[in-house]
């Protein structure tokens, strides 16, 4: 493990001497952002849409990745937002705060993952469901994890940190764990439901993922590019999640009969 970690740095450190540049991140940037939108709105092949997404999320968190490592242009933002954080602490904002990081912990993503798993796989009578999210869960976990070895970023300041923390802060865990869990289960549970439940749904995801997300912004343990990189990597395992369960779902159900006979392929 420790031969391969340091692998992966001089191979990061290779990179940044020959493309660290402002105008290099910003295109690299722009580049990720039109796969996604591209490849959300490619209607002609799902499967097509799904790769043309996960490229355009692997891109931008690898820039973001290389940036981080080199303290580069795009974390510029990290000092302001952390300052301005701990600028607007309150007594009351902070016990909502910790409330709310404890939900969004490791062990209570993984509970959460089970338990979401089992009832859906449950409810559509095949383990498929379960899979997809302790899968989808789980991978979101180890590469968030690994990325932590490999950029080895230290945490803002012990003075700044309300709860502290002493790890590795990129990218954040909290963030990849809630937002892979949120994302796979509404996206899951959407199948087979109107679009506007499924705008609903997916608003009720991004909405929680921030929440999480802030409330480790505003415990000064995550600087901001954490943060982001934790939504971008659970977007992306979602993306992979999704497109491996409708692949396992069609392999084993008629393609008019899968997930619930009675209620046009939604879970719930």
């Amino acid at each position: 493990m420790p031969e391969i970690v340091s692998a992966a740095r001089t191979a990061v450190t290779e990179v940044l001497t020959e493309s660290s540049s402002a105008e290099i991140a910003v295109t690299a940037v722009v580049v990720a952002a039109a796969l996604f939108v591209f490849g959300s709105i490619y209607q002609s092949s799902t499967l097509r849409g799904g790769v043309i997404r996960g490229i355009g999320l692997l891109l931008a968190l690898v820039t973001l990745s290389v940036s981080v490592a080199d303290n580069g242009w795009l974390t510029g933002l990290d000092g302001p937002v952390t300052d301005w954080m701990v600028a607007h602490r309150s007594h009351g904002l902070n016990q909502i705060a910790v409330a709310v990081t404890d939900l969004g912990s490791p062990a209570a993503t993984a509970i959460l993952g089970i338990g979401a798993g089992a009832y859906l796989s449950w409810q559509a009578r095949s383990a498929i469901p379960g899979i997809a999210v302790v899968g989808t869960v789980g991978s979101a976990a180890v590469a968030s994890t690994v990325m932590k070895a490999i950029i080895a970023r230290e945490r803002p300041p012990t003075a700044t940190q309300v709860l502290l923390e002493t790890n590795h802060s990129f990218p954040s865990g909290h963030v990849t764990g809630t937002g892979a869990l949120i994302g796979i289960v509404v996206l899951l549970v959407a199948m087979g439901h109107t679009a506007t439940v499924k705008r609903l749904l997916m608003l009720v995801a991004v909405v929680v993922t921030l929440v999480v997300a802030l409330t480790r912004l505003y415990l000064g343990v995550h600087w901001f590019t954490d943060v982001v990189a934790g939504a971008i990597l659970a977007t992306l395992a979602v993306t992979i999640g999704g497109a491996a369960f409708r692949y396992l779902d069609s392999r084993s159900h008629p393609r008019h009969d899968a997930l619930t006979p009675s209620n046009d392929g939604a879970l719930v």
